[in-house]
């Protein structure tokens, strides 16, 4: 639980530095192109998840940083088309701290936690590296809308439960829970000079049929 509020509280503090000085997430701006960097900081909405698992939003978050992102402008257009590289974190607590997320015989499901456990926590998490399509149009007074798919290609997952027992505190993380290898989400952004709001819904479950529930997500927050 450390590590995610350290990592949550790590990319709002980037959010905001970035904010007072747009320059420091430009690499290079050209006439037409630009490099850039991108944050994204945002809850995560399930959808379509069996009626037994209950997710919390503010314990399910989003963390997308494009590393660098190419963005070129046609002369004389206000249409920009953008690609970029970079990484996406995605975390789904449960609601529930009666449950925890555990693996059995290379299935993830539902469990328990040891008896006088307190402190509670059980999430999804995956970590993948992103490319981002994007088309950008001006819509003028500094407003843009933006619109494209993100590819992921979801190298790491696990599940974690996170647990107090006495004065001992419990982290437990298993691997190799059967995460979709590739997925495809569908990004909207609005910005208003340099700070955005974005939407992400992802289509695609988490896991591989049979690995674990079917679950897609809705993603809102910060971008910029």
């Amino acid at each position: 639980m450390n590590k995610l509020l350290m990592m949550v509280l790590l990319a709002v503090s980037m959010t905001a530095f970035a904010q007072e000085s747009k320059k420091d997430i430009t690499y290079k701006d050209g006439e037409n192109d630009d490099w850039t960097m991108q944050l994204g900081v945002g809850v995560n909405l399930v959808t379509g998840a069996p009626g037994e698992y209950e997710f919390a939003p503010f314990k399910s978050w989003d963390i997308q940083w494009t590393l660098i992102q190419y963005n070129y402008t046609p002369k004389g257009a206000k249409q920009t088309y953008s690609i970029g590289l970079g990484l996406n974190w995605r975390n789904y607590g449960l609601k529930d701290n009666n449950t925890a997320f555990v693996k059995v015989n290379d299935v993830v499901g539902l469990g328990t936690f040891p008896a006088n456990a307190s402190s509670k926590y059980s999430s999804v998490r995956t970590l993948g590296i992103i490319i981002p399509i994007l088309f950008t149009q001006d819509l003028g007074k500094d407003f843009s809308f933006s619109v494209g798919p993100v590819v992921n290609f979801n190298a790491w997952g696990w599940v974690n439960r996170d647990y107090d027992l006495g004065d001992d505190n419990y982290d437990v993380s298993t691997r190799k829970i059967g995460q979709r290898p590739v997925t495809v989400d569908i990004m909207g952004i609005i910005d208003y000079d340099g700070l955005g709001i974005y939407c992400k819904y992802s289509p695609m479950s988490v896991f591989k049929k049979d690995s674990g529930p079917e679950f897609r997500s809705i993603t809102l927050g910060l971008y910029l």
